[in-house]
């Protein structure tokens, strides 16, 4: 009879494209081939991963290697322990990541073919679509087509291509008069030629002021921020703050000045252009910019990592804060549209260009995030973009996530200053009123009653300020220690908050 071990596991019919296979450590390996998106760690059921050979050329150069890498040896697929070993004579490598979303029944087939660098997606369902019908034939379906029939990513309808046209035609019919405008205040703003880009209507002008006046409660600069306000209301209230503004009226003129009340709606998706534009501004005078939205507090200046030459990420064109929902909308990266960091150069100048042409699948979507994530996905593998999203396992970028997800440990750390955080980002929040609690709560809310919801007129009328263009709005609106108070026993606080009642009905105490 036939020796086993002189069975190879590809037989000669798959030899142009498969020869070998061994599993190396996960962690290792995806530390040391660091391509961007967040890793979830090494588990007992997802602590390796296959690794095949194209050809016998690719092997480890070790001979006593060799036959287990082809042959089986009596016990699994061999196990290389040593990820630089076992790469060592790889002169190309393609990476395929794999989830089962749905647990569905799924498989997998490598097809040997003219090459291809995106994954086809077929399920069980109906000619038409809906859901998962193990009576149907496998039909070629989008990789949002969930189990349960809905559809993640749809085309934009005519309406919403019709009104994004419309948004198109006045910016680039205003767009000379905009960059001549916009030049030197972002000539005069940037520092190090980066640029911190933010932007605010009067719905969310207490937030910005928040940033600012916490920012200054730690003696942190804030000079080279720039606030694109979307109403003359905030613009004045930004340079009272002695923020740098650039009020872009043709863009911005018709945006709404209210507060968004929830994800999604009008005054959200409105805000969303407003994103895309200003960093696609910024971005074509050739900077490089912290975007971020106005929903975040520095512990420490983040430019200060993101200019350190000795980060480990320092390679990359883009950072990202991890949003945390790792969900089929957002893979593969879950990048925080709410907090990234842009290094200027062709492929982000092009990325962002892009992104000005997909408004339509922003008002399809209702969301920014979702358009510039699937653009990053595309753009790196088409041009070599690099993306990194610092994981939510980081200390260093903690936001929404882990506030509600009932991270205790951690968010007992940040509070009680046994961890050093770079920034909070208060995502994953329903709306302004309750992030100004949360941030109370925290420790972190450094205005002033009397400056909430007003605007710099009433702010000035109200403290008896000598009304002239340059009156200061910080000594009157920011406090020199942060205003704590308990609003919910369940969430995260400085202080026990023990004697309130829970924001969800039976939850017990942080503390």
């Amino acid at each position: 009879s036939t020796d086993q071990k002189e069975v190879p596991y590809f037989p000669s019919t798959t030899s142009s494209f498969l020869n070998g296979m061994a599993l190396l450590p996960k962690d290792d390996f995806t530390q040391k081939f660091d391509y961007g998106p967040p890793m979830s760690k090494a588990s007992p059921t997802n602590s390796h991963v296959l690794f095949m050979y194209n050809t016998h050329k690719a092997y480890p150069s070790s001979s006593d290697q060799q036959p287990s890498i082809e042959h089986p040896q009596g016990s699994g697929v061999t196990i290389l322990d040593d990820v630089e070993k076992a790469t060592e004579n790889c002169d190309t490598m393609n990476v395929v990541q794999l989830n089962n979303p749905g647990n569905t029944r799924q498989c997998f087939a490598i097809v040997g073919n003219y090459e291809s660098y995106h994954i086809q997606r077929w399920m069980r369902v109906p000619l038409e679509g809906g859901k998962l019908d193990s009576a149907q034939p496998l039909r070629a379906v989008g990789r949002g087509h969930q189990s349960n029939g809905i559809n993640q990513f749809l085309p934009p309808l005519e309406r919403d291509i019709q009104k994004h046209w419309d948004v198109l035609r006045t910016y680039f019919e205003s767009l000379d008069e905009v960059l001549s405008e916009l030049k030197p205040i972002a000539k005069k703003v940037a520092k190090d030629n980066t640029i911190i880009v933010m932007t605010c209507n009067m719905g969310q002008s207490e937030l910005l002021m928040n940033f600012i006046c916490n920012a200054k409660a730690k003696g942190m600069s804030t000079e080279n921020v720039l606030v694109f306000p979307t109403d003359k209301e905030t613009k004045v209230l930004a340079e009272g703050l002695g923020l740098a503004t650039f009020y872009d009226e043709k863009n911005f003129g018709e945006m709404p000045s209210s507060e968004a009340k929830h994800y999604g709606d009008r005054a959200f998706v409105a805000m969303m252009f407003a994103k895309v534009v200003c960093v696609q501004l910024i971005n074509h005078l050739g900077y490089d910019l912290l975007f971020q939205d106005v929903d975040v507090v520095w512990y420490t200046n983040p430019l200060e990592y993101f200019h350190d030459t000795n980060n480990p990420h320092k390679d990359f064109d883009m950072y990202f804060q991890d949003d945390g929902a790792h969900s089929t909308r957002y893979a593969p990266l879950s990048a925080n549209s709410g907090f990234y960091y842009v290094r200027n150069n062709p492929r982000t100048k092009y990325l962002f260009t892009s992104l000005l042409y997909a408004g339509d699948q922003i008002l399809r979507s209702h969301s920014h995030q979702e358009a510039l994530v699937q653009l990053m996905n595309e753009y790196s593998s088409l041009f070599g973009l690099r993306v990194k999203v610092l994981s939510r396992d980081m200390i260093e970028f903690p936001g929404g996530w882990h506030f509600h997800k009932k991270n205790k440990e951690f968010m007992m750390k940040v509070v009680k200053e046994e961890v050093s955080p770079v920034i909070f980002h208060m995502s994953w929040t329903k709306n302004k009123d309750n992030k100004i609690k949360f941030f109370q709560q925290m420790g972190q809310w450094y205005v002033n009653d009397m400056c909430i919801a007003h605007t710099r007129d009433d702010i000035v009328g109200n403290h008896g300020i000598a009304d002239h263009d340059n009156a200061s709005l910080i000594e009157p609106c920011c406090l020199s220690e942060p205003n704590i108070i308990c609003h919910y026993r369940d969430k995260p606080s400085k202080i026990p908050c023990r004697d309130v009642d829970p924001i969800d009905k039976g939850r017990p105490s942080f503390w």
